[in-house]
């Protein structure tokens, strides 16, 4: 059975989503800080320019991000918010109206 889209459930999904973002955020800088100094030094160990190792650190450090943008939605998906819980329903049997 559907629920009511209420303001007080939309926050309850939000706030999953957001703590589990921040914490994603903070993993991924920490992640492209890493890789953006092995990059950096790998590069600069063959004589490349500044301008090439920042343009290649930052295209894998987004690559990062958005890799594990995911990994919050993820999560919640399937999760139990008490009163309700968030899950993916097919179309596939759905009448049309």
């Amino acid at each position: 059975m559907e629920l009511e889209v209420t303001w007080s459930r939309a926050i309850k999904v939000w706030w999953s989503y957001v703590w589990r973002n921040l914490i994603a955020i903070i993993a991924s800088m920490i992640m492209g800080g890493i890789a953006g100094f092995i990059i950096g030094f790998v590069m600069a160990a063959f004589g490349a320019e500044k301008e090439t190792m920042k343009t290649t650190a930052i295209i894998v450090g987004f690559i990062i991000g958005v890799a594990i943008s995911i990994v919050p939605i993820k999560m919640i998906l399937g999760m139990n918010f008490g009163e309700f819980r968030l899950v993916l329903l097919s179309n596939e049997n759905k009448k049309d109206i």
